[in-house]
């Protein structure tokens, strides 16, 4: 594997599983991508790789047979690409014949094969490297067109091609942003010359279209269009340099709520790099986070309202299409799934033991549905599920409470993970209780001077209000424990040299194991980590 010329932003891990949530596509799922070479699909290979969980890919590159040479120099930059990164390459040829409506039949025959592809191997999923525009050329067409500068009309986020779901992940990106991630990150893509291809109806813009106009309106004329167009340019690269880094954060809360397949939709964004932006470019960012974080594009009418608020200082909740909600805090834009999506995992698919690739054969898939009533039965069973001491329990959304009895000691450590802490209790206990959050719930934080509705306790610590029922609550008797994913009770804490501690963990039942052919990427350094932990070092 030939090494990167430079580290690769930590953030991208993170990339393809909040694109994948928004879509409706489990991370982890086995995807077939069109890989062109060009700057938008060799980002989107990146992103896969980098993602945890890694998804199986197989990268497909459609030669057209246009471009001789080029064409052959195109297929082994993919193929090599793929051989540095671990991933499954497979290059396929159509001839097509000169004649009318050569691209839009070069787009049929190419969708063909990623389609059977994709059926051979029983991928369910095809991901194109698609963006918003390419340039000036499109703001042009554009103003043909009737549309504004702004406006971004281009193919649809998600959309069926047969049996096959099609998504474009990047189609919120404009390609100037996607170029200037690439040179961040040190690497490199291809470009393609059929851009000059007088049959393409872009390029016709450009070499026609422009031509005409001198003839009409003279070389003044033209010279002038030449300009605003250099303007033009010059303002999208600048604005891609502004707004290519603002992309949506993990909110801090998911590990008390959801499953590791689901951290990852939504997620926040401090107010203040948005509202440092002129208003204009406020309005085109928050076009493409919407689009990025709910795969549906915001009415113009829902934009003026948002930015309104953003401007007048105001906190405020907005319903977005989809059942998604944005809420604009005093710090920060969190944008919130709906309740729905946050389901238990689809049942498990069954495996195709003859399929070539074995990551495909054990992660066969599935369509994405939500169980029927998996939120209304969150409040059953009445006083809770039964978690022996020790033992286990599995809850109606997937996850797992463990209990476990371990034993003291000065050299080791108390445990400050998040989802894992160890208490100290005077009594033997046998058995706890795990239950959902009621409304009359009192907690005494870890730290704290004193107990406090415990509703006030998520909301200060960031839990959106859709997904406080989420949030698991360990008992023994009438006193809280833990709440789970985010603070133990303070009067609990490890403080006497007590012989032996209960340990508390919360397990993801869906979180697969890491592939270790997977590339590994850069991760946060513990100093982020540390700033990630939710409460201080228990004192002992």
């Amino acid at each position: 594997m030939a090494p990167l010329p430079h580290p690769l932003p930590a953030d991208w891990n993170e990339r393809w599983p909040r694109l994948a949530g928004a879509v409706g596509v489990e991370p982890s799922e086995p995807l077939v991508l069109g890989l062109s070479g060009g700057a938008d699909s060799v980002l989107l290979l990146h992103w896969l790789c980098a993602s945890q969980p890694r998804p199986a890919v197989l990268a497909v590159h459609v030669d057209h047979g246009l471009r001789g040479a080029e064409s052959d120099a195109d297929r082994e930059f993919c193929a090599q690409l793929c051989r540095d990164n671990g991933v499954r390459f497979r290059a396929r040829r159509i001839e097509l014949a000169a004649g009318a409506n050569l691209e839009a039949r070069a787009r049929e025959a190419r969708y063909a094969v990623l389609a059977e592809e994709a059926a051979r191997h029983r991928v369910r999923v095809l991901l194109t490297g698609h963006h918003s525009d390419d340039g000036l050329e499109t703001l042009l067409l554009r103003w043909v067109r009737g549309s504004t500068l702004a406006g971004l009309h281009g193919p649809a986020e998600r959309s069926r091609l047969g049996r096959l779901l099609l998504v474009r992940p990047l189609i919120g990106m404009r390609r100037a942003e996607i170029r200037t991630l690439l040179r961040e990150a040190g690497l490199s893509w291809r470009d393609d010359s059929s851009n000059r291809d007088l049959r393409h109806t872009r390029n016709r813009v450009r070499e026609e279209f422009l031509p005409a106009l001198e003839q009409l309106g003279g070389a003044q004329a033209l010279e002038s269009l030449r300009k605003f167009a250099g303007a033009v340019e010059h303002l999208e690269q600048d604005l891609s340099r502004r707004t290519a880094d603002l992309a949506w954060r993990p909110l801090s809360a998911t590990r008390a709520t959801r499953r590791a397949a689901t951290s990852s939709l939504g997620g926040s964004l401090r107010r203040a790099m948005l509202a440092r932006l002129p208003s204009a470019l406020q309005r085109r960012t928050l076009w493409r986070l919407l689009v990025e974080g709910t795969a549906r594009a915001p009415s113009r009418r829902l934009l003026g309202k948002v930015l309104d608020d953003l401007g007048q200082g105001r906190c405020a909740r907005h319903a977005l299409s989809g059942g998604w909600t944005l809420c604009l805090r005093a710090r920060s834009l969190e944008l919130h799934p709906p309740l729905e999506a946050l389901g238990p995992p689809p049942h498990a698919a069954v495996q195709s033991p003859w399929l070539p690739f074995a990551e495909f054969a054990t992660r066969a898939p599935s369509e994405r549905r939500t169980p029927p009533g998996w939120i209304a039965r969150l409040a059953a069973p009445e006083q809770g599920f039964v978690l022996p001491v020790p033992g286990s329990v599995t809850l109606s959304d997937g996850r797992r409470v463990v209990a476990a009895w371990v034993e003291s000691g000065t050299a080791r450590p108390i445990p400050r993970d998040a989802r894992t802490v160890e208490l100290e209790l005077p009594w033997a206990v046998e058995s706890l209780r795990v239950r959902w959050p009621r409304a009359r719930d009192r907690f005494h934080p870890l730290g704290a001077p004193g107990s406090r509705a415990l509703r006030r306790f998520l909301s200060d610590a960031g839990v959106p209000r859709g997904e406080r029922r989420l949030v698991p609550l360990v008992f023994h008797g009438s006193d809280l424990l833990w709440v789970a994913g985010l603070r133990p009770a303070h009067p609990y804490r490890v403080q006497h040299a007590a012989p032996r501690r209960l340990r508390l963990e919360l397990h993801d039942t869906s979180t697969r194991p890491h592939d270790p052919r997977a590339r590994s990427y850069p991760q946060r350094d513990a100093a982020t980590r540390q700033a990630e932990l939710p409460f201080e070092p228990l004192a002992p």
